[in-house]
């Protein structure tokens, strides 16, 4: 009978260490493969690196809000900014001096743009418009819709001192030339061109 128990006890200690993990220099064989892999698979994903997006300013974000596929998410946007008019969100994005959207600032907009357009814009229309100037290729156009009106804002070339040259148009209109020119990390302001 004792030997039968210590047989018993012998074939339990023996058959622990096989149900455990293997160890980290080890490879996994089997069911443990298949699932140590998959709980690496899954750190890799919430440890991987976030992309980030360089600004022509110099500024890093964390999202585009769709600039680079031609559109402004300005949900996403609203959300981000909080409506915080006319200012730049700062956060913690990719460094301690980095912002979360780009933002054309300035209070000019009417007199640039002219009254109708200009004063009918929000933050979030700003903040569009900043952060195609930050993310957006010369010559794509990036395109929202706001309280009725189409907007259609271009980026072009670049200009003397930071600035860039872009064009809005909007509900199809003839577009309007502006000279869009940094004041700030992320912040740009309009300028007659």
């Amino acid at each position: 009978m004792k030997a039968s128990v210590t047989l018993a006890l012998a074939a339990l200690l023996a058959a622990g260490p096989a149900l455990a993990d293997p160890p980290g220099h080890a490879p996994a064989h089997g069911y443990h493969k298949k699932h140590h892999d998959h709980d690496h698979g899954h750190d890799r994903k919430h440890h991987k690196k976030a992309k980030h997006y360089k600004g022509k300013s110099g500024v890093a974000y964390a999202h585009d809000y769709g600039i680079s596929s031609g559109r402004c998410n300005r949900d996403e946007i609203g959300a981000v900014i909080g409506g915080v008019a006319g200012a730049v969100v700062g956060g913690q994005v990719a460094g301690h001096d980095d912002r979360v959207v780009g933002m054309v600032v300035g209070g000019v907009l009417g007199a640039v743009l002219g009254h109708a357009v200009g004063d009918s814009m929000d933050e979030r229309d700003r903040a569009c418009m900043g952060h195609a100037l930050e993310l957006g290729r010369p010559g794509v156009p990036v395109a929202w819709r706001h309280d009725g009106r189409d907007y259609r804002f271009t980026p072009r070339g670049d200009a003397r001192d930071g600035c860039r040259y872009a064009t809005l148009a909007v509900n199809g209109r003839t577009p309007q030339d502006v000279l869009a020119c940094p004041s700030g990390r992320g912040e740009w302001h309009f300028r007659r061109s």
